[in-house]
């Protein structure tokens, strides 16, 4: 579900651009629509699609890893939470570097 919340978040994000153009900056909405149209590029939206799906992936695998091998009681899945959390965190920067460098070198 992660690269849909990525799809969503990106209309919102060109949505609210438009608008902030349209009524704070005065561009002609025509113009706005053309020069986003002209500079988003393919490869942005698929590169953000696909770490979107590789972020989610990493977050389901870790979840699921340290939540199996926890220990019993609240104490102990209270440190698979932040196990989980921290390992998630650090896998999703190492993979955005590489998936970058993949992307757009």
């Amino acid at each position: 579900m992660l690269p849909v919340l990525v799809l969503i978040g990106d209309i919102i994000g060109v949505f609210g651009g438009y608008v902030v153009s349209i009524y704070r900056l005065g561009f002609g909405p025509a113009s706005y629509l053309h020069q986003t149209w002209d500079v988003v590029e393919t490869i942005d939206v698929t590169s953000g699609l696909f770490k979107a799906a590789a972020f989610g992936f990493i977050v389901s695998v870790m979840g699921c890893y340290h939540g199996f091998n926890s220990q019993r009681g609240a104490q102990g899945v209270g440190a698979a939470t932040t196990y989980a959390v921290v390992s998630s965190s650090i896998l999703i920067l190492i993979f955005n570097y590489i998936l970058t460098q993949v992307f757009f070198s």
